[in-house]
């Protein structure tokens, strides 16, 4: 299962449909809260294999994620997915060891498919 996490409707469905052109066997869950995905992840239900998270989100930012999300424990790899080109964004993305990557958006077929062999999940 992989997670995206962005406020944008219309980039989780781009997303969607790069991830089920790449790894069609795997489940995506889009969520358009930072809150309502920490909320799942919180819980006994939601076990995913990564993560990729906007930066730029209202109420919970995603270092506001990064931050809460070190807390529950056995956390999933993150992959930091972006419109953000500032080099402060990519430095401070490095301060976490979750974080595997910094990528600009769009996510891009054959960015996922380097990301997904990466992490064994193709």
């Amino acid at each position: 299962m992989i997670f995206l996490i962005d406020d944008d409707d219309i980039q989780n469905l781009i997303n969607t449909k790069v991830i089920s052109l790449v790894a069609a066997d795997r489940e995506v869950k889009a969520y358009t809260s930072a809150e309502l995905a920490l909320n799942m992840l919180s819980g006994q239900d939601a076990h995913p294999e990564l993560i990729f998270l906007d930066i730029n989100m209202p109420k919970m930012n995603g270092w506001d994620f990064l931050d809460a999300y070190k807390e529950i424990g056995s956390p999933v790899k993150v992959y930091m997915l972006s419109s953000s080109i500032n080099n402060k964004d990519i430095e401070k993305s490095k301060t976490y060891d979750i974080v595997q990557g910094f990528i600009s958006k769009p996510l891009i077929v054959e960015r996922l498919t380097d990301i997904l062999q990466t992490e064994g999940m193709l």
